[in-house]
């Protein structure tokens, strides 16, 4: 081959292989969306992986429309495991026996038109007896559609966006909380268990394969706890990296164990224990990331607080909506069986670690954690005041469908989409009410700008105005530097500084500085990411400049840029104190013009009086 040759591009087996994971969790939960709109079936009955039977409804309202209930099949009888186990595997017995205890869990659903052939031991003794099901129709009503439509929607998110992490960052962290997302997720996999329940062998496959993604999601999830936020470990943590891998091959292990009960073993035991496990696991995962937070730097712990707090929410949400779906802890221990409307709900704030970890990924400063969990809270309260309602009206309505009959595609596309731009609306006005009566710190800051702007507006000379606009806002916000760069015959100069001292740099260039002074052109603050612009020669995690502020006057044209840094805990300027900036900046340009105008006034006086001192002399 001659040395000129083209050269093949090289194949990136590492982005192969995750649009292969990616899309295979996509296509489990995607089918889902099937049952948004049009409804799958059901035998009406619940058993636990011991083969109990812990419910006879199912899905269904009451036992009324169950296939199990009209089989005289009752709560506390069970399946005889031995006799209806996958040896061999391409059985009546096996197909039937899967489509209870497999993939397809408590809220079990199949395909229209679907039968099984059960051999159910009653729970007052005696031989087991043949019991033939067909499935039913099983309705959803308008909150669990609505309900599954967030989860499998959000689930896709949650997948793309840990994918999209891998794409942009590549590394063991990013590939850590892939494999967790690719598999923890808010999206639901009955429509897809349902399209395997005719194949037995395909249902066992799934079943291995969602064994070893359990496995590899828990270690992936603790290796991005240790390797957060520089894909580094800290040397009291780094002998961890290989036991996370050991832990996943132990639940991995757990896993296929608890679906032994296929082959006629009951597992309800182990699968309890696998779900204990995860609890052990995540916090483990806590834990970590709380010892970490105390051994980074300022602003890394503010990104590391956002993943906290995600893990917080998201980890126990998901893990008690699996317990629920996927167990009978809630019916046999407490007596109490949750609705699939709670166990979607739970599964959809999972979606809140997904948006809490990339923030903190792709960005280098973060704002206060606070500000998403208060908006996120308020949300979530004018979701319940909004859907609530809708939700009666609907149930209302059901009961004269006979005379008045509403289409349930009216309620998806017509009426959601009309109560989302009102919750839109909502939210907004319920987070200005809440910032003004909950969010002391945020108005007393205004007030002091405010009165730092009246200041500037009566200042005797541009040093006032100088030391008012960023000595006395970066004390005021807590910020940790602060500089103003003002023109002086076209040159941008640096005037007055605090937290600069040590950088050198006094003069603003077009060929150096370009995203600082596109605030000047666009006439509007600009943010200052430190891959964009670096070159103040400050401590890039703390010091370094993130916002960037146009000072212009109506008359004097442009008068100077004000370049402020993040807070002194590291956490980001955010929206409402870049507003504060912009408007401090906006009065700071009056008092200059003001100063301007004064001087321009104090010169033509004394320009007047040497003109009158000088005519007698003249004459």
């Amino acid at each position: 081959m001659r040395a000129d040759a083209v050269r093949r591009p090289r194949l990136d087996v590492g982005r192969v292989v995750l649009i292969a994971l990616a899309a295979w969790a996509i296509a489990m939960i995607a089918p889902d969306l099937h049952r948004v709109f049009n409804s799958l079936a059901s035998f009406g009955l619940v058993v636990d992986n011991d083969g109990r039977v812990v419910d006879v409804a199912g899905p269904f309202e009451t036992t009324a429309n169950s296939p199990a209930a009209h089989a005289g099949i009752a709560v506390g009888d069970r399946l005889d495991l031995r006799a209806m186990r996958c040896l061999p595997v391409d059985t009546v017995a096996c197909r039937s026996l899967l489509s209870l205890i497999g993939g397809l869990g408590g809220a079990q659903v199949v395909l229209p038109g679907s039968t099984i052939d059960l051999a159910v031991i009653p729970s007052a003794g005696g031989s087991a007896r043949a019991v033939h099901l067909e499935a039913r129709p099983a309705q959803r009503g308008l909150p669990e559609r609505v309900m599954l439509l967030a989860d499998t929607i959000v689930g896709i998110i949650v997948i793309l966006a840990a994918a999209r992490l891998v794409w942009l960052r590549e590394s063991r962290m990013t590939w850590g909380f892939f494999l967790y997302a690719m598999w923890f997720n808010p999206g639901q996999t009955f429509a897809y268990y349902a399209l395997l329940q005719p194949w037995p062998a395909a249902i066992l496959t799934q079943e291995v394969a969602e064994a070893l993604a359990h496995g590899a999601g828990y270690a992936g999830l603790l290796v991005f706890a240790l390797r957060f936020p520089g894909d580094a470990s800290e040397s009291a943590f780094r002998r961890y990296d290989r036991f996370a891998w050991v832990l996943a091959a132990a639940i991995a292990i757990v896993w296929l164990a608890s679906f032994a009960n296929g082959f006629g073993m009951p597992t309800e035991t182990l699968t309890l224990t696998a779900f204990l496990v995860g609890y052990a696991v995540d916090v483990a995962v806590l834990i970590v990331l709380v010892k970490r937070r105390a051994l980074l730097r300022a602003q890394e712990r503010q990104r590391m607080l956002w993943v906290i707090c995600g893990c917080t929410i998201g980890l126990p949400a998901f893990i008690l909506g699996e317990v629920a779906q996927s167990t009978s802890f809630f019916p046999l221990v407490l007596g109490w069986m949750p609705s699939t409307l709670l166990i979607e709900f739970l599964y959809l704030l999972n979606g809140v670690l997904i948006y809490f970890v990339s923030i903190a990924i792709l960005r280098r400063r973060v704002v206060d954690v606070s500000i998403p969990l208060r908006r996120g809270t308020i949300l979530g309260l004018l979701s319940l005041t909004v859907g609530i309602p809708i939700v009666n009206v609907h149930e209302l309505l059901s009961h004269y469908q006979d005379t008045f009959r509403v289409p349930e595609w009216v309620w998806l596309l017509v009426v959601a989409p009309i109560a989302l731009i009102l919750l839109q609306r909502l939210h907004e006005l319920g987070v200005d009410l809440v910032d003004r009566v909950l969010n002391r710190r945020f108005h007393a800051a205004r007030r002091q700008l405010d009165a730092a702007a009246d200041a500037m507006l009566r200042a005797g000379s541009v040093e006032d105005i100088d030391r008012l606009l960023v000595t006395r806002a970066a004390a005021v916000l807590g910020l940790a530097s602060a500089a103003l760069f003002r023109i002086e015959d076209g040159v941008f100069r640096r005037e007055r500084a605090t937290g600069w001292d040590s950088s050198s740099l006094t003069v603003l260039t077009d060929d150096h500085d370009a995203p600082v002074l596109r605030c000047i052109e666009t006439s509007v603050p600009v943010r200052l990411s430190p891959s964009a612009w670096n070159r103040s020669g400050l401590d890039v995690d703390v010091h370094a400049p993130c916002l960037a502020v146009p000072v212009e006057g109506g008359a004097l044209g442009p008068i100077g840029v004000v370049l402020y840094g993040p807070h002194e805990d590291g956490n980001d300027i955010d929206q409402d104190e870049g507003m504060m900036l912009q408007s401090l900046a906006k009065r700071a340009a009056s008092g200059y013009e003001r100063v301007a105008f004064v001087r321009l006034g104090e010169e033509v006086v004394a320009l007047r009086a040497r003109l009158r001192a000088s005519q007698p002399a003249a004459s």
